[in-house]
């Protein structure tokens, strides 16, 4: 999935980075680190895109039962008439030929149903993973830039306390 391999990426930026002498924190690139956050954040609307194809696949699937539900009411129709055309028995027929056309109309909108409840559960999982990924890879973000703010006031702390270290002794 390209959201790890971005998180790989920024652990490796992290373990890449040099170490100061001084409080054991880390120098990291900032372009590298923001280029790789940027990255995250472009990645994660691949699940959006999924979730397209899964409701244009849903479109194909009506569209396959409405066909074949077209193709059983016009077999249906089909047979009723062969039937109607046999004098045997005519009223027998009739009925047959009425109920295989309820059939297929009961199939019809059952095979709709499940497509639509289907297309509609993927829709929701896609949703759901990506709004979880965004969410995973703001709060990794916002962990990163917190560490790395504390080492910065870390740093800035020592620096002030070297200044005043260095006028005292003038």
């Amino acid at each position: 999935m390209e959201i790890l391999d971005l998180i790989d990426a920024l652990e490796e930026l992290v373990i890449q980075s040099r170490r100061l002498p001084v409080g054991g924190n880390l120098v990291v690139d900032r372009k590298r680190m923001l280029d790789v956050i940027d990255q995250m954040r472009l990645a994660v609307p691949a699940d959006l895109r999924h979730a397209q194809q899964i409701l244009e696949g849903r479109d194909q699937i009506i569209e396959d039962a409405h066909q074949s539900a077209k193709l059983a009411i016009d077999r249906a129709e089909q047979d009723r008439q062969r039937l109607l055309e046999e004098n045997a028995i005519v009223r027998e027929a009739q009925d047959r030929s009425q109920q295989m056309l309820m059939d297929a109309e009961a199939r019809a909108r059952q095979v709709i149903a499940e497509a639509d409840a289907t297309a509609a559960a993927h829709l929701s999982e896609a949703a759901e993973a990506a709004s979880k990924q965004l969410d995973d890879a703001d709060q990794y973000a916002f962990e990163v830039l917190r560490r790395l703010e504390n080492q910065l006031q870390a740093f800035l702390d020592s620096i002030k306390m070297s200044i005043s270290s260095l006028q005292e002794k003038r």
